[in-house]
């Protein structure tokens, strides 16, 4: 799923097979890991083979498995994800270099700030930082995502991204906060209903904790970096919404509520 791509689509800069031309060259040019690691002489491809399968059982990254079974260094594995990070092509990118998305159009869009502000949604300079370049916000949905996959089976599916929501009453709540990059503060408020609450409590570990955990090492893998994290409950979340992404995850048990807000630090 791409936040950045189902806005474009929204605005009507791209059409829906365009964007999925642009999700397919992403697909085709963007190389995992592993393939960077046989490229670089790292590690070999029967080795990359046995990684994935271990990764059926196992929750961890394919780096944390390669480094937790000496195949690799820490160092070894952080040189690799600078390469990876290096030669990443972003959706927007893709969309360009397809001649879907004009160069003008593109700045126009993340430039008009006073519509989003008008219509309660997030302020597009929000987009291009989250979605073009650093991911931060769908990094942390997809964190949680698995880690509710991990303690319940559950996938929830995204649905009203930008749509700003009250909290319901009876729900879960905690906030994550801490800094990006060395430089941004980073706050996410997380609200569970609460049949889904009481269906992650079966499980016996929490699934706030899994998720920032999960958050920090798929930070790391995107080449980013999550400092001074904290986890607060229930926490308190008050920014404006023209400052804020809010996007819902839809279950069998319920809603997962959360709010992404990112700006510079100490603001």
């Amino acid at each position: 799923m791409s936040f950045l791509g189902r806005f474009l689509v929204e605005q009507g800069a791209v059409s829906e097979a365009q964007l999925e031309d642009g999700l397919r060259f992403q697909r085709e040019n963007n190389r995992r890991i592993g393939e960077v690691a046989v490229e670089r002489g790292v590690l070999s491809a029967e080795q990359v083979l046995a990684i994935r399968d271990r990764q059926r059982e196992d929750s961890r990254l394919f780096g944390d498995i390669a480094v937790g079974e000496r195949r690799m260094s820490r160092r070894t594995l952080d040189e690799l994800l600078f390469f990876q990070k290096v030669q990443h092509v972003y959706l927007g990118e893709a969309l360009l270099l397809l001649g879907h998305l004009d160069r003008g159009r593109y700045r126009e869009l993340l430039g008009r700030y006073a519509v989003l502000r008008e219509a309660g949604r997030v302020e597009l300079r929000y987009l291009q930082e989250y979605f073009a370049e650093n991911r931060v916000a769908e990094i942390f949905f997809t964190a949680l995502s698995r880690a509710m996959a991990r303690l319940a089976g559950l996938a929830p599916q995204p649905a009203g991204v930008g749509e700003a929501f009250a909290w319901p009453a009876g729900q879960e709540t905690a906030v994550v906060s801490g800094t990006v990059l060395g430089c941004r503060d980073l706050a996410v408020a997380i609200g569970l209903d609460a049949g889904l609450a009481a269906k992650l409590a079966e499980a016996s570990v929490d699934v706030f904790d899994t998720t920032l955990r999960y958050f920090g090492d798929m930070l790391r893998d995107a080449g980013l970096r999550l400092a001074e994290a904290r986890l607060d409950r229930p926490g308190r979340f008050e920014y404006p919404s023209r400052q804020c992404l809010f996007v819902r995850g839809i279950t069998p048990y319920g809603d997962a509520a959360v709010v992404f807000r990112m700006g510079e630090a100490g603001a």
